[in-house]
């Protein structure tokens, strides 16, 4: 993995774990927190020897795909605190 591509998997796993830390711990955000980690573990694991192609498009689908459920969690986690405050 090139230092660039370790730079970029660094950044997006912090944001992410960023935006999890905001969130009421459930257990779906250490279901997410834990995925996180595995990808930048994954991650690490590269450092040492350059991933194929197919790995490397694998890992930035998790991360992905974890943006996208971090993101659905804040959203649920809004509706639910505005419907409480206006019940």
């Amino acid at each position: 993995m090139s230092h660039a591509q370790f730079i970029l998997v660094r950044e997006t796993t912090d944001m992410v774990l960023r935006r999890l830390e905001g969130l009421p711990p459930s257990a779906r955000t250490e279901q997410l927190r834990a995925s996180v980690q595995d990808c930048m573990q994954e991650a690490e694991m590269w450092s040492a020897g350059l991933p194929r192609g197919r790995e490397l498009e694998l890992l930035a689908k998790r991360l992905f795909i974890l943006h996208v459920e971090t993101t659905k969690l804040e959203r649920d986690t809004f509706l639910a605190r505005s419907a409480a405050a206006t019940a």
